[in-house]
């Protein structure tokens, strides 16, 4: 053990003496350095928690601005054929102001056919976004050409009515060995207070 001892501070006093002999040993910038390397050493994890917390969190963030985008976009299925608000439309629309207000994300509107219908459709919105709120900042209106995820009504109505219909009448097992009712009817304690 002493031997590799001595030949470790036989091989850094080496090293020494030739970086000092060639001149290019700055002290100040090794004493520098070391005392870097220890401090981060010292504090290791806590420099990178919030990076790394950062990084896990930042995936689901964009899942949640994906998931407002599709719940605040008005799909072509809510503008009739001169791409004004439907009834469904106008239902669809004051149920994500009352939402949104909150979140301050834009309300979506799915492209249209033309640049005139898009505009038909942007100010339809701006119409019917105003008579919603009569005085204040309004949301933004934005153009996407993501469609949300919907199907028809009466697409829904087949696949619910066939739920329905496929779901068998609730029954009750019949009583077996195992899961026969107790055979008894007064607690245990009950019955060694009367015994007495």
């Amino acid at each position: 053990m002493e031997k590799l001892s001595f030949q470790r501070g036989i091989s850094f006093g080496l090293v020494t003496v030739v970086g000092i002999s060639s001149g290019c040993v700055n002290w100040s910038q090794i004493k520098q350095e070391c005392h870097t390397d220890r401090m981060r050493n010292s504090a290791w994890p806590q420099p990178f928690r919030s990076a790394d917390a950062a990084a896990a969190v930042a995936p689901f963030e964009v899942m949640k601005a994906n998931g407002w985008q599709e719940f605040n976009t008005l799909a072509h299925c809510y503008f009739n054929e001169s791409n004004q608000l439907t009834d469904a439309g106008n239902l669809k629309l004051q149920e994500v102001l009352s939402l949104t207000a909150q979140s301050k994300a834009p309300i979506y509107v799915q492209r249209g056919e033309s640049e005139q219908s898009t505009a038909a459709r942007v100010e339809s919105m701006e119409l019917a976004i105003s008579a919603l709120i009569p005085e204040g900042p309004l949301p933004q209106i934005a153009i996407t050409d993501t469609a949300p995820a919907t199907s028809s009504g009466a697409y829904q109505t087949v696949v619910s009515r066939a739920l329905i219909q496929t779901t068998p009448n609730p029954r009750l097992p019949k009583f077996g060995a195992i899961n026969a009712p107790s055979q008894n009817t007064v607690a245990p304690s009950a019955a060694a207070a009367e015994s007495k």
